[in-house]
């Protein structure tokens, strides 16, 4: 009959701190010292922090205020046609751009085998830019490494990102 082999456990002789072994007593002793400065206190703190949320708010609304007089200010100068020819501008920008991502995702179609030595190909983990560009071109992008060869590539595919949380 075969003997077994007993296996030593390792007791662990690492020390908690201080405050992680006693932070609950360290909590609840706060609060009772908290508790009792609050009832001999001679301040006046609703006072005082009332005045703090009223001129903060004070401060927050001048501050919509200026902004919204300065833009209506510089919305009153622009003329109609200056709107439309922004409004031109951008969106050919945006059929360039919508252009560039669908020849950018064109020049990466999707790897069945490797195009240097068609041979078999097997995923890798993808690069931070590799996120990036997905993020960049609302496209998913697979890594891909040759099992014969050097070759690394990508493929990208349109559709979007699907992140699973």
């Amino acid at each position: 009959m075969a003997e077994r082999i007993r296996k030593r456990i390792k007791k662990n002789k690492k020390t908690e701190s201080f405050y992680k072994r006693y932070n609950f007593e360290i909590l609840v002793l706060g609060l009772f010292i908290l508790g009792f400065f609050l009832l001999w206190e001679k301040l006046n703190i609703k006072t005082i922090a009332w005045g703090i949320i009223t001129t903060t708010t004070r401060t927050i609304v001048n501050l919509i205020r200026d902004v919204s007089v300065r833009l209506g200010n510089i919305i009153s100068r622009v003329e109609t046609s200056d709107l439309v020819g922004i409004a031109l501008i951008l969106t050919a920008l945006i059929l360039v751009l919508n252009r560039t991502r669908h020849r950018v995702i064109g020049s990466h179609p999707n790897l069945a085998s490797c195009p240097q030595c068609e041979g078999a190909l097997r995923r890798t983990h993808g690069k931070t830019k590799h996120k990036y560009l997905e993020l960049l071109l609302f496209c998913k992008v697979k890594r891909y490494a040759c099992r014969k060869c050097s070759f690394e590539g990508i493929a990208m595919i349109r559709g979007g990102v699907n992140r699973h949380s």
